[in-house]
């Protein structure tokens, strides 16, 4: 046996072994009315073990299965709910677990598996209700469910801080996260175009897309200021990215200048004062896409520019400065060509959700022929938005 058939032999004896771990998918989680109480429905791929319980500070509904994978994509929840925030991750040792934060100390009326059938998935049903913290308090030293785990019972009966340990280990890319996507252009503005006949907006709606399918499989919630060939205006863009409650915004775009042999990516965030004469120049290109649509927001510059000099939250702007660069340093580790001067500001009028850092990304020239090809290959449409993706990742492990 060859040395290289050897390598595969192995690899794929170690997936069949790894498999069983991560066998069972977690597709969906409803949080809905049920009566005088709130109820979370699991739909699994298959069987698992589980167990449900409750802690404090904060107040919050724990339910450990067999490890799983998050396949959910949009959860379905009630415009009212006790159930604030949802986050999951692995605890080791073949168990999984999923956190529901609550507004209101709660306490688990039932707890039961059903099983696949009719065409149902395999499911966990879990019923609470709200309660005093009193009532919580004494709630958290019992369990509902078939799974042991060894001394974690008692380690719950005496102090929360024990129980809540293995949260601690949760990626912080999988604590929901709202991501806001914003492809640049759109409709009657086709942006920059490519000498080879591509559209500014074709090409950045694609990696937005492609950028949302894997946010969401890592377990972000994504927004997209659009995810068709629409026209969205700029003042618009901003409004929805602050409606939504996002926590990054990040806008695609790709650019265009007269020297065709210029290539690279780079990343821009907001400032009062351009850091370049260049960087003023796309700012302005940028800011006119409004008018380009027939558009005309002149008149609401000198406000937003009051805004902008006036009330900018140094500290968002710190991290937007954080994000753009850790974007960089990513592209370039993932071999996604960099512009000499990678990093830049200017006053982009997309970029002014003062509250949410935001970077706006150009990811290359359409103007050079070998750019603007790589740019129409979805392989490296997928590259590209992998590298964002992993950015962002890094940013909210440091934030």
């Amino acid at each position: 046996m060859s040395f290289k058939t050897a390598i595969s032999v192995f690899f794929a004896c170690f997936l069949l072994f790894l498999g069983p771990a991560w066998a069972l998918d977690v597709n969906s989680v409803r949080i809905g009315g049920h009566g005088d109480k709130e109820r979370i429905v699991v739909e699994l791929t298959g069987k698992s073990q589980f167990r449900a319980f409750v802690l404090q500070s904060p107040d919050r509904i724990i339910i450990d299965l067999d490890d799983f994978n998050w396949k959910v994509g949009k959860m379905s929840r009630p415009p009212v709910t006790l159930v604030k925030d949802v986050r999951f991750g692995s605890l080791g040792g073949g168990k999984g677990r999923l956190v529901l934060e609550t507004a209101t100390p709660v306490i688990i009326k039932s707890a039961f598996a059903i099983d696949k059938s009719g065409g149902q998935p395999d499911r966990i049903v879990v019923d609470f209700a709200k309660t005093s913290a009193a009532v919580m308090k004494e709630a958290t030293t019992q369990q509902m469910g078939n799974m042991k785990m060894p001394a974690e019972p008692k380690a719950a009966s005496k102090t929360v801080k024990k129980s809540s340990e293995p949260e601690e280990k949760f990626a912080p890319a999988k604590a929901r996260k709202l991501i806001i996507i914003d492809p640049g252009h759109g409709g009657q503005d086709p942006g920059a175009l490519g000498v080879n006949g591509a559209y500014e907006k074709t090409i950045v709606l694609a990696v937005g897309l492609e950028l949302k399918r894997q946010l969401e499989k890592a377990g972000y919630r994504v927004e997209m200021t659009r995810a068709t060939d629409v026209f969205i205006p700029l003042g618009e863009r901003v409004k929805f990215a602050r409606k939504k409650g996002g926590d990054l915004f990040v806008s695609l775009h790709a650019d265009s200048i007269s020297r065709s042999n210029v290539t690279g990516a780079s990343v821009y965030t907001l400032s009062d004062t351009a850091s370049d004469k260049e960087t003023a120049k796309l700012a302005e290109r940028e800011n006119k896409s409004d008018l380009i649509a027939g558009i005309d927001l002149s008149h609401q510059e000198s406000d937003v520019a009051d805004i902008l000099i006036n009330l900018a939250a140094r500290d968002t702007m710190n991290q937007s400065r954080y994000l753009a660069k850790t974007v960089i340093n990513t592209l370039d580790q993932n071999n996604v060509k960099i512009l000499d001067t990678k990093y830049r500001s200017a006053g982009f009028a997309v970029l002014k959700a003062m509250d949410i850092p935001s970077i706006l990304v150009e990811m290359g020239y359409l103007t050079n022929r070998q750019e603007v090809e790589r740019l129409s290959n979805s392989a490296y449409r997928t590259q590209v938005a992998s590298a964002l993706k992993l950015s962002i990742d890094k940013f909210f492990q440091r934030n």
